[in-house]
């Protein structure tokens, strides 16, 4: 019998590859990569985008986000489990890709700011430190660098801290949590 390896190929058939249906429209496509879960006009969108496409299924941050304590002023704990792992996992499927380099830069210079504000230096002079993640982020996310996905996360956080409490006890510990959840889902460069 005759090798049809040809004739497959003819067709449109790749050997060694298989169909999957693309996470967020449902669209049958060959992946380039076994990884890859989203067809081609989904990735588009998603670099455009923040993660998704509006109505397609895509992670959302929960309304309200973020509110981080409870009636009684205590951490929620899905700041530091389910909701931070979700926001980890988003960070490696959306484009442009995330690194942990990239993520560990951002919690270094935050990580910085809550050690002045341990050592005494009052969180008002903290905070111009702070704030300085939204630009980074926006600058960043402008060229392409990080996804706008991660830029929502910082400017939705550090508009969240405006007090020591909120920041060293709700936006560091979240943002931890973000960061050891990357280190199965990022790249380190």
């Amino acid at each position: 019998m005759p090798d049809m390896s040809g004739e497959f190929k003819k067709a449109g058939f790749r050997p060694g590859s298989s169909e999957k249906k693309c996470r967020e429209c449902g669209r049958p496509f060959i992946p380039r990569e076994p990884h890859h879960t989203l067809c081609a006009n989904c990735v588009k969108q998603n670099v455009a985008g923040l993660g998704a496409p509006q109505g397609t299924g895509g992670w959302r941050f929960p309304e309200g986000y973020p509110d981080y304590f409870d009636s009684d002023g205590i951490l929620r704990s899905e700041f530091v489990t389910s909701l931070a792992e979700s926001i980890a996992g988003e960070l490696g499927r959306v484009r442009p890709k995330m690194t942990m380099n990239q993520l560990r830069a951002f919690y270094h210079h935050a990580k910085l700011q809550e050690g002045a504000i341990e050592r005494g230096r009052p969180f008002r002079e903290v905070w111009v430190e702070i704030s300085k993640l939204k630009a980074f982020a926006r600058e960043r996310a402008s060229k392409e660098k990080i996804p706008r996905f991660f830029e929502q996360f910082i400017s939705r956080n550090v508009d969240r801290a405006k007090d020591d409490k909120t920041f060293s006890e709700g936006f560091m510990e979240h943002f931890q949590a973000v960061v050891a959840y990357s280190a199965g889902t990022l790249k380190e460069r």
